[in-house]
């Protein structure tokens, strides 16, 4: 297995050899701007199938290091960062970097959180499976480099799955059942991805004109890797399950510390229920008024429900999706919502089958990509596996007014929009580390922006299409409260989940599950609140000279988390 966080002694010296405050005569802005390659250049090599994804492609022939000695190096090596960084005045530095001051000290901290408190790498077994799946798929969904430098990165991280499962035997410990559970049914999918569509995509990428000794040694590896997976998928099965008694609650401090740490948000857990509960009611009380619109004499749930019972067949999924994103498109254009720096749109497609956990994605490439910049619009459909009443409950989440907040959501304005003002954001630690209620707080204010600004003339199916959606991200914030602070069990939660968003039973559950293991997943809701709330703020100062398109592209540039944009736009 190739460890990417083996560092030499010659890093090593320089991570820890180094944490020493800057020299009177140093000037702080020089600093700071090596600090922050230091930084970027050790998290590359800590995480290297990020690191491609991000488009930096030193290290695509490694999978991380996922040893416990492997991890106390990485805490030690943060630990040495954050007193550089704690050792630079941030009030010596000009705006752009007093901003980035705080994006470093947050994220290292947030990492720091992850390995010594959270410890997915400790507890939970999907970790191990999704290093696999991703480590592969992020060499072969771009065509980057030429297929045989790809297939070659590729055969090195096919090894490295072995002896990563057998590491992960070593390492699982306390984990809840409800993950032990899901991760099995991810390695099969895993396995179905690396036997079937890794052949399938090299294919139409030049994979037979390569080399016979290339090819079989990627085939010997590959074959090599779906044995161990098979093998880590049994073993799941036969023994971790069976002593899977962990609790998957974080805890009302760890909870709150993560939120703060990886969003800024500086809220309690009694502070963030008050907020989502006065929220729920208010958009449930907006859902009694439009569904009045179209029968007055049915309960909203009624109404709601025959609305998400109209919906595309199967067969018509990706067509109609598509169709929904070249009508946001021109609608964007049209009323000068953003400014759109290119006329590409995604290539919309079914989930891999490695990513289908959720209903909808959208695959970028990273900040980094010079080569190879397709978009993915992913689409989960139908199982084939599941039976018809399941199936017909997976649809509904598709209903037409629901589609079409997706598609605003995943492609136009949203994360594929968002994807193409990277290149504008002045800093690569803001390109990294972009914090989820930005980018999915953004994507998801788009939805109700969109809606507000005229998109789909006032028809009140297709509010209430964007209202489900809204009540299914309080729902999620929801269930995350009510799991790690209340410490209720998932069912209890799902129940509420179905309540609150007018959810089927079957995606309520499944929804409600991601919260057991992507806690703080109310950042769609609480970032689209904010973002309103600071537009509004804007709108307020700026009054008649106020412009909706301006507003979206300077928030955009910046690229940062969205309390701190906040003190940017407003001067505070």
């Amino acid at each position: 297995m190739i460890r990417a966080g083996r560092l030499s002694p010659v890093v090593l010296l320089a991570l820890f050899g180094c944490a020493h405050a800057p020299r009177a005569t140093e000037d702080p802005a020089a600093a700071f701007d090596a600090l922050a390659a230091e930084h970027l250049t050790a998290l590359y090599a800590a995480h290297p199938v990020w690191a491609t994804s991000l488009g930096v492609h030193d290290h695509d022939a490694a999978l991380p290091d996922l040893e416990p000695a492997a991890i106390e190096r990485r805490v030690l090596a943060i630990d040495a960062l954050l007193d550089r960084v704690a050792a630079i005045d941030p009030t010596t530095l000009d705006t752009r970097r007093r901003f980035d001051h705080r994006v470093l000290d947050h994220a290292l901290r947030a990492e720091r959180l992850e390995r010594t408190t959270v410890r997915d790498w400790k507890r939970n077994p999907m970790t191990y499976n999704h290093v696999a799946a991703r480590g592969v798929a992020s060499l072969i969904d771009r065509q980057f480099a030429p297929v045989g430098s790809r297939v070659q990165s590729a055969t090195a991280r096919l090894l490295g799955v072995p002896p990563l499962l057998t590491l992960a035997r070593e390492n699982l410990d306390d984990v809840p059942r409800l993950w032990t559970e899901l991760a099995v049914k991810s390695t099969a999918g895993t396995v179905s991805f690396l036997e079937e569509d890794v052949p399938a995509a090299l294919a139409a990428q030049g994979y037979a004109d390569l080399d016979e000794a290339t090819r079989e040694r990627f085939d010997a590896a590959r074959r090599a890797a779906i044995a161990a997976l098979q093998d880590y998928r049994a073993w799941l099965e036969s023994d971790l399950l069976a002593r899977s008694n962990g609790d998957p609650s974080l805890g009302r401090e760890t909870f709150e510390e993560k939120l703060r740490l990886e969003e800024h948000f500086d809220l309690d857990a009694d502070a963030l229920r008050a907020m989502n509960d006065a929220a729920i009611e208010r958009y449930h009380a907006w859902v009694a008024r439009e569904a009045a619109k179209i029968d007055p004499d049915r309960s909203p749930a009624e109404v709601m429900a025959s609305i998400t019972a109209e919906h595309p067949t199967p067969d018509d999924l990706i067509a109609t999706a598509a169709r929904f994103v070249e009508e946001a498109r021109d609608f964007v254009v049209a009323n000068a919502i953003v400014t759109l720096p290119t006329d590409d749109l995604p290539i919309i497609r079914e989930s891999p089958k490695y990513a289908r956990r959720g209903f909808a994605s959208m695959s970028t490439p990273g900040p980094f990509e010079t080569e190879a910049r397709e978009a993915y619009y992913n689409i989960t459909n139908v199982d084939p596996t599941w039976d018809a009443e399941k199936q017909a409950q997976h649809l509904t989440y598709f209903n037409f007014p629901g589609l079409l907040g997706i598609s605003i959501h995943e492609a136009m304005p949203g994360h594929f929009v968002q994807l193409l003002y990277e290149k504008q954001i002045p800093s690569a630690l803001r390109q990294v580390h972009g914090t989820a209620s930005l980018i999915e707080g953004w994507a998801h204010y788009a939805e109700q922006m969109m809606i507000d600004e005229g998109l789909g003339d006032g028809d009140p199916k297709i509010r209430l299409g964007q209202l489900r959606r809204a009540l299914q991200r309080h729902a999620r914030w929801h269930a995350a409260i009510a799991i790690h602070v209340d410490g209720q069990s998932v069912e209890e939660a799902a129940k509420a989940f179905e309540r609150i968003a007018y959810f089927a039973p079957f995606p309520a559950l499944r929804e409600t599950q991601r919260a057991t293991y992507d806690p703080t997943y109310l950042y769609y809701a609480l970032g689209r609140m904010e973002i309103l709330a600071l537009r509004d703020a804007v709108k307020a100062r700026d009054g008649e000279a106020f412009s909706l398109g301006d507003f979206h592209d300077r928030f955009l540039r910046l690229g940062l988390p969205i309390p701190l944009a906040r003190e940017a736009l407003l001067g505070l």
